[in-house]
């Protein structure tokens, strides 16, 4: 098994939606721990990863870029390479790769002093505070294309997570095949977005896998490289 750190850098605010809002203040909310610290699931990461790498093969495949296998299945641009690395539902054996939900840096370290902090100044530092400290509040509004003024009812409020935030995990591979660690490698650097809202300036992202991949990086960016020079 090979173990690889994920680290994710918020480029813009960022709403890691949780499906909720939150009373009749906030309309769409993104996802806290028990402390009030936003983190990002496991399984969302796994799906935008998933996604990014099906862009990766669209991209190989269309340019004549064979660094892995590129064959389709029955469904369109539904690529086997990328149905076994990350599964599918319905599949009799799981995906041999395993994603941690990612927290922001330091995270053990911060929630050991946010706890002190939160049981010894009560008064100051609560879970509401903390959500402030790591989040802001951003309102949008429907634009009614014939008049050009908002339309009513629209006004929406939703919280996200600040730029800047850098969020860590780790993923484990269980098989350690060359083909399955350079399309990962591959689908994480391409990953730019993340979230909802993307259309409207939210969720850019920059996302970097490191670990034991330093030697591997150099090999598969000289391999992609010469293929492109050929």
């Amino acid at each position: 098994m090979k173990i690889y750190k994920i680290k994710l850098i918020l480029e813009s605010p960022c709403l890691i939606g949780s499906g909720e809002g939150f009373g009749a203040v906030i309309d769409s909310d993104i996802v806290f721990d028990e402390l009030g610290i936003p983190y990002i699931p496991a399984k969302r990461i796994k799906g935008c990863l998933r996604d990014s790498a099906i862009e990766v093969c669209e991209m190989f495949s269309l340019a004549k870029i064979n660094l892995f296998d590129l064959s389709e299945e029955e469904s369109e641009n539904n690529f086997r390479i990328v149905t076994y690395l990350f599964g599918k539902p319905g599949n009799d054996q799981p995906a041999p790769i395993y994603f941690s939900n990612l927290t922001i840096e330091d995270y053990p370290n911060k929630v050991k002093w946010l706890k002190y902090l939160m049981e010894n100044y009560k008064e100051i530092i609560t879970r509401h505070s903390i959500i402030n400290q790591f989040t802001e509040i951003r309102q949008q509004t429907a634009i009614d294309e014939k008049t050009g003024i908002a339309k009513e009812h629209s006004l929406r409020t939703i919280r996200v997570a600040k730029k800047g935030l850098t969020f860590i995990g780790t993923i484990d591979i269980e098989e350690e095949r060359e083909d399955l660690i350079k399309l990962l490698y591959f689908a994480c650097r391409n990953l730019k977005y993340l979230g909802t809202k993307r259309n409207r300036g939210f969720g850019k992202v920059k996302c970097d896998i490191s670990g034991n991949l330093i030697k591997e990086e150099n090999k598969f960016l000289n391999e992609l490289e010469a293929i492109c020079k050929q």
